[in-house]
């Protein structure tokens, strides 16, 4: 062996050991991320030796670290516009019922009694509302669904759908024995969301499908309203986003109805996304696991 080998070898375990010392420091990724990169990675020497594989096995770590790092970044950016957005929602009913109720401290003779109470107690409805999608959001990103049954998704829509008028026909293509395991008040929580959602948007009708998928149920609601633009599928998801904000809060809601859905699907190891549509509206699909043995 070359006597010069030892020492080339010795200098890039000593290369790596630095740049880690510098990653543990922080300096290089407090670096890296000045000039919007990643966290900073080590030599990786040719060839298939120790030294080489060392190499590789610390800037895996690295990868790993960095992408931690991007997601906790994107954690804290999306807490940060969910919190900011919670403040809003709350405010509008707040304010509402500051006005209506100085208004009627101000002008007492002028102010109908039987008025003020149906307006006021609207606006606390709908805080009321929006504090409880907000428990139950926080509950299903904390901790695990909750007491499992199996259902029969068929079934459930069939239930659902006629236990009240939906203001719109609802065409209903239900397969029969698409069956899952999940916490059942959960699961109903999140079709009515999504029926709720459908109706309000649609023109004049709303369609329900229950089909077998690749070991999964599927759930499909698509509506005839305007649609969802592709650019914005994956933003509908986001608490109190709406295309038309001013519409939807006239029409109702609070804004949290399709963020609950997607995390009670997802609390079950499914998912809700949205598809392009085989009409003019939207078309939501939601999927959980299939019990076994279904």
């Amino acid at each position: 062996m070359s006597p010069e080998r030892p020492h080339r070898t010795l200098r890039r375990v000593n290369e790596i050991a630095r740049r880690l010392d510098a990653v543990n420091r922080g300096e290089e990724r407090h670096g890296e991320e000045k000039r919007g990169e990643g966290v900073g990675r080590v030599p990786e020497p040719y060839g298939s030796g120790p030294v080489s594989r060392l190499g590789r096995s610390v800037n895996g770590t690295l990868a790993r670290l960095d992408e931690a790092n991007r997601q906790l970044k994107e954690l804290r950016e999306r807490q940060r516009r969910c919190a900011a957005d919670v403040s809003h929602e709350l405010r509008t009913p707040l304010a509402a019922l500051r006005m209506r109720l100085e208004d009627a401290q101000s002008h007492p003779d002028d102010t109908s009694l039987p008025a003020l109470l149906e307006q006021t107690l609207g606006d606390v409805d709908r805080l009321e509302a929006i504090v409880t999608d907000l428990l139950l959001l926080t509950r299903l990103r904390a901790a695990e669904p909750g007491s499992m049954m199996r259902l029969d998704l068929g079934r459930l829509v069939q239930e659902e759908t006629t236990l009240r008028s939906w203001g719109c026909s609802v065409r209903l293509s239900l397969r029969p024995g698409v069956v899952v395991e999940v916490a059942g008040d959960l699961v109903r929580r999140a079709l009515v969301n999504l029926l709720d959602n459908a109706v309000r948007h649609a023109r004049t009708r709303v369609r329900v499908e229950v089909r077998h998928g690749e070991h999964t149920g599927e759930l499909m609601v698509t509506d005839d309203g305007d649609g969802i633009p592709q650019g914005q599928w994956e933003r509908v998801f986001d608490p109190f986003y709406r295309l038309d904000a001013a519409r939807s809060r006239a029409q109702g809601g609070t804004g949290l109805g399709l963020t609950i859905a997607k995390e009670i699907a997802e609390a079950h190891g499914g998912g809700l996304r949205v598809k392009e549509s085989p009409t003019r509206g939207a078309f939501f699909v939601l999927w959980l696991p299939l019990a076994k043995g279904a």
